[in-house]
């Protein structure tokens, strides 16, 4: 009789590249993984290891198996944390990495500390969001789009039954780190060394020059840390020499923790209103949106006024 637990043992016996070493991760005994093994390669009618003298590799359907049992945990994980979070007050976003939208939260957040809801706020790629809202996972994505993008980003939308919401518009900046000054030529932004949000709008274009500045030479920056985490991103460009490309705050915050940036447009297009980058959320078409996930949106709109 097949059993879902197979599966696991199958993803971390090919992980370990042993079977000992997965029963002992597992906390179960070698005899176990192994019937488990057999009874699954009896299941998808073919061989799924190979034992070679130090261990065993996956067989190229075995590759092929691991790819879509890999899919299928990660569902059932899905389907455990809905079925728990159903029973419980849970509001589920995932965001862009971004300040101004971490301090947004913290303060709605402490404006209703006492309500009794649980939030969970993950951060990612815009593909990423655009995923984890149409598979359920998220109720709302908050995104930056750049205009010029916006044609292929309103098809993917299309394509994953979503829609989007502009909140605001942000204007491209460059935020330099520690010693630059900040009369930056064009001969210096080719020389400066960038962080850059892991796959974000800005990372994806490369060609950016200072307002009324002469574009000499169009050359790619050199993008020397790449990172999903806001925090790794701050502390460079408050102790490194780095800089970053992103979007002015959207309001005027009291504790920034970088200094003012320098605006700046997509080269060879000065003065389009490609150059704009808008900032909203995301959703599953024709669904409202649940009481707070839509209080959280309206608080918002109140800042942004």
């Amino acid at each position: 009789m097949f059993n879902i637990k197979y599966l696991e043992y199958f993803i971390v016996s090919a992980d370990m590249g042993s079977f000992s070493k997965a029963a002992t991760v597992l906390y179960t005994t070698q005899s176990n993984i192994s019937k488990g093994i057999k009874t699954l390669e009896e299941y998808v009618g073919d061989a799924l290891f190979v034992r070679k003298a130090k261990g065993i590799a996956l067989t190229p359907q075995g590759k092929h198996v691991y790819k879509y049992a890999s899919r299928i945990m990660e569902d059932m994980g899905a389907l455990r944390d809905f079925t728990k979070n159903s029973r419980e007050k849970w509001i589920h976003i995932v965001t862009n990495p971004s300040s101004w939208v971490a301090d947004r939260f913290v303060e709605f957040y402490n404006l209703h500390s006492q309500e009794n809801f649980h939030w969970r706020i993950l951060t990612g790629s815009v593909e990423y969001i655009m995923r984890r809202v149409a598979d359920y996972k998220d109720e709302l994505g908050l995104v930056y789009v750049m205009e010029g993008k916006k044609a292929s980003f309103q098809y993917m939308l299309s394509r994953n039954h979503l829609e989007f919401t502009s909140l605001a518009q942000a204007e491209p900046m460059i935020y330099l780190g520690k010693g630059h000054s900040q009369d930056l030529t064009e001969t210096d932004m080719q020389n400066l060394r960038f962080v850059q949000g892991y796959r974000d709008a800005f990372s994806q274009s490369d060609h950016w020059i200072i307002p009324n500045g002469k574009e000499e030479e169009r050359s790619h920056r050199d993008v020397a840390v790449v990172t999903n985490s806001d925090y790794i991103m701050e502390r460079l460009l408050l102790n490194s020499q780095m800089a970053n490309i992103s979007t002015n705050y959207l309001t005027d915050d009291e504790h920034r923790i970088v200094a003012d940036g320098i605006p700046l447009h997509r080269s060879g297009d000065q003065g389009q209103k490609d150059d704009a980058v808008f900032f909203g959320y995301l959703k599953r078409e024709k669904e409202a949106l649940s009481k707070w996930a839509q209080a959280f949106i309206s608080y918002m709109q109140e800042v942004l006024g």
